[in-house]
Parts: structure tokens; sequence; C-alpha cells
């Protein structure tokens, strides 16, 4: 049932993270955010469907080498923005 949960917050999360880049931000960080939430939905679901636990072994090891290259992606563009202003 949480499965379900997640599954509908990720992709709540980046119908709003798409709406908020489309309206006002169109950075591309913003789209990699947005992507990665559809990506996270999708993991999710497909998590929830099928018998075979994602967040263990080998998909575990993608599911938390996508994250990390996203918040790397992220921090980079945080601290070039900062230095910037």
């Amino acid at each position: 049932m949480t499965g379900y949960l997640y599954t509908a917050l990720w992709f709540l999360l980046a119908g709003y993270l798409i709406y908020v880049t489309i309206r006002r931000y169109r950075t591309p960080i913003m789209f990699i955010l947005s992507g990665f939430m559809v990506f996270l939905g999708v993991w999710e679901l497909v998590n929830t469907l099928t018998p075979v636990d994602l967040k263990a072994g080998v998909y575990g090891w993608i599911y938390r080498g996508v994250a990390l290259v996203v918040l790397i992606m992220c921090l980079i563009w945080y601290f070039l923005l900062r230095h910037r202003d």
C-alpha cells in the first residue's frame, strides 16, 4: 500500500515541478529535476507492481547511482549560481 502512496507522491511532485518549470523557471536544472521526479515515480510504480525488489541488489545500486548523479549536478549548479552573484 505504501508503494502506491510513494508513486502518487513522486508523480505529484513531478507534475508540480513541470508546471513551475514551464511557467516560471526555464533553467536546465529544473528540467533535470522534473525528469528525475518522473524517474522516481516510474521506479516506485514498477517496484510496486512487480515481485522484484528494485531497491535491493544491483537495481538498488542503479537507483542510488542515478540519485547521486542528480544530487551532484544540483550541488554544482547551486555553487556556480552562488559564486556568480
